[in-house]
């Protein structure tokens, strides 16, 4: 039998004559090479401009850490196979529009398929793995606009990410003709002016600017910031359940995205301390002191970094409390 990267090359091929706008996916080995472990491979794809990265890609790349011997191509060819279907129910380019593709997506995905927002177990760390969100066609706002976004992509079609403070819709269109998805609830449409009241949550709308509000409320998320997004959901769920290995590598994906980002390092001091590993929970802490922004209440971290360095020295027994 054919070693793993060889077979994938083939599989690559073989589906690329299937779907021919299915993304080349590099073999992680190249004769006379050592291979790229998931980590690597997520870092070398989200190393890209942000343009260029494949949110389908990335999102396999990290799932492939907690799904040893993951077949990507396999999941990306699965997409393009739905993208297909979207393309082949529409008129051709230039004979239908934003609302046309929405319906078509909408018809394979949510009444064809059968994806659903999984609003029993929506805390359920499967539904934030794309592969698991393909299979189980179960999944949360993000990972189902992030297939949503993917397959539109294929057939031609471009949707924004909208990153709402306790929601994540899609957007297309501009001005007048802006008009927001919610893929969590079977691609329903929304206005501007519902996406802030959801947001708002029943709240009375503030006075300032709607525009302002809006773009307040509504912010658009580059990829990056959409994959840093869902560590960051992965990261809490495992904090919670105290699986704190697998909330230390979600902590790390979050890094390698956003190294500055100050709440993150909080939370990596924290899970390397609730794993022991005190030296490196010292440098986590001394990280987030220095990059937290100016006025924050420091005196909880200082307090915490101090009995770190001494638990890292071998001086005293007992945890620091919580730095956050």
């Amino acid at each position: 039998m054919a070693p793993g990267p060889i077979r994938e090359y083939s599989d690559n091929c073989l589906m690329a004559e299937v779907c021919p706008d299915l993304p080349v996916v590099r073999p992680e080995v190249i004769l006379g090479t050592v291979p790229l472990s998931a980590r690597q491979a997520f870092i070398r794809e989200v190393s890209q401009p942000d343009e260029d990265i494949s949110l389908a890609a990335a999102s396999l790349r990290y799932a492939a850490e907690e799904y040893p011997g993951l077949d990507i191509v396999l999941y990306l060819g699965r997409i393009a196979l739905l993208s297909q279907r979207v393309k082949a129910s529409l008129p051709g380019p230039g004979r239908h529009g934003t609302y046309d593709a929405i319906h078509a997506i909408n018809t394979v995905l949510f009444e064809e398929e059968g994806f659903r927002g999984d609003t029993e177990a929506y805390y359920d760390p499967r539904n934030s793995f794309l592969n698991e969100v393909i299979d189980r066609k179960l999944g949360i706002p993000i990972t189902l606009s992030v297939l949503y976004i993917e397959v539109a992509r294929k057939a031609g079609h471009r949707f924004r990410s909208i990153g709402m403070p306790s929601h994540f819709l899609l957007a297309a269109g501009q001005g007048t003709s802006e008009i927001f998805v919610d893929p969590f609830n079977r691609g329903g449409l929304l206005s501007k002016k519902e996406c802030v009241a959801m947001a708002l949550r029943g709240k009375e709308i503030p006075r300032e600017g709607f525009a302002i509000l809006g773009r307040r409320l509504l912010p658009v998320l580059d990829k990056k910031a959409t994959l840093r997004r869902m560590q960051n959901n992965l990261k809490q769920t495992y904090m919670q359940s105290r699986d704190y290995m697998r909330a230390l590598r979600a902590c790390e994906r979050a890094g390698v995205l956003e190294p500055d980002d100050w709440r993150n390092l909080s939370d990596l001091a924290r899970v390397l301390t609730e794993l022991g590993r005190f030296s490196e929970a010292v440098d986590s802490l001394t990280a987030f002191i220095e990059r937290a922004p100016a006025g924050s209440d420091l005196k909880l971290a200082e307090n915490a970094l101090r009995q770190l360095r001494e638990l890292a020295a071998g001086s005293t027994p007992h945890r620091p409390d919580n730095p956050s």
